[in-house]
């Protein structure tokens, strides 16, 4: 079997198994509010709605009597079809997909401009190839009035957490170059530097345990050769993020005017992730930028914790 080969597997293992991971390591406290809760807290649900990637986690089921829309990478069946037999998923909470993605442009699949009250997207963004591009996407299909609301991976909790955080520059470079593979390059730092803790792909602060690489670095190398030969997409988190460098990244989209879309809502970690909404009439973050600046690197430099 080749590198290739053997790395689409783990990287399937992972992607498959992070959102029943997640949802296990955040059961509430009886300080904290539910993962469920804390999200509708960030939008009102009795709008239409656009739910991106739900596979067989749905926030906001059309079963429950949602009038919501579901855009994701297969048709129903084929999720079906993909999730049977896989551990903690319950195949009849898959509902059917209106729309299915190529990867390519959400906006130019779904065409309708100014259409919905809210997107929810779950652990998608970290995935796009062109980060820019989706945000504007999701920009132009919500109405004056609609929340696109995030629940982010916070780098420092999971897989990533070896990995540089993102820089808004390279967002911007991203957008530049229309990208619609993610870069040789980046493939390379996925499986050169992803790592587990004590076996996990995911953990809340204040987990210890040894750290380890899971994939050799002759992998990382063979990949990043063959990449160069074959156009092949490969799915990866392209985009690493803290809760500061994310909000920093956002507002400084909005103040170059790249963006339309400023900070409503914001909720820092919990478990593995981070959540924020967005809307075209809020006031935008009410941190400075510099001191989210200071605090992206010391959360990046709070990462580590050994055993």
């Amino acid at each position: 079997m080749s590198n290739l080969n053997i790395f689409q597997i783990l990287k399937n293992k992972i992607i498959d198994t992070i959102k029943p991971q997640i949802n296990h390591q955040t059961e509430p406290s009886q300080a904290e509010p539910s993962r469920k809760d804390l999200l509708f807290s960030l939008f009102d649900a009795t709008g239409l709605g656009l739910e991106i990637g739900p596979s067989f986690n749905p926030l906001v089921p059309k079963a429950d009597g949602y009038n919501v829309e579901i855009l994701d990478h297969l048709s129903a069946a084929n999720l079906r079809e993909k999730y049977k037999g896989a551990p903690n998923v319950d195949l009849l909470k898959i509902e059917e997909v209106d729309y299915i993605s190529d990867g390519g442009s959400i906006l130019n699949l779904i065409g309708k401009h100014r259409h919905y009250d809210y997107i929810i997207a779950s652990h998608v963004v970290e995935h796009t190839t062109d980060f820019l591009g989706f945000i504007s996407d999701c920009e132009q299909l919500l109405n004056d009035d609609g929340v696109l609301v995030l629940a982010v991976p916070d780098k420092r909790f999971a897989f990533d957490c070896l990995r540089s955080y993102s820089t808004t520059g390279q967002i911007l470079q991203a957008h530049l170059e229309k990208r619609q593979r993610h870069t040789p390059g980046q493939v390379f730092d996925e499986i050169a530097y992803n790592c587990l803790r004590d076996g996990a792909i995911a953990w809340k602060n204040g987990d210890s345990g040894s750290l380890s690489f899971f994939r050799p670095l002759n992998d990382a190398k063979a990949v990043f050769e063959e990449l160069q030969q074959h156009d092949k997409f490969y799915d990866i988190h392209a985009w690493q993020f803290t809760p500061s460098s994310f909000r920093l990244i956002m507002n400084d989209l909005f103040e170059i005017g790249a963006i339309h879309l400023r900070e409503n809502s914001f909720h820092e970690t919990i478990g593995p992730e981070f959540f924020i909404s967005l809307s075209k009439g809020s006031i935008g973050c009410s941190v400075d930028r510099l001191l989210l600046a200071e605090r992206t690197v010391n959360e990046q430099n709070a990462i580590i914790v050994r055993s």
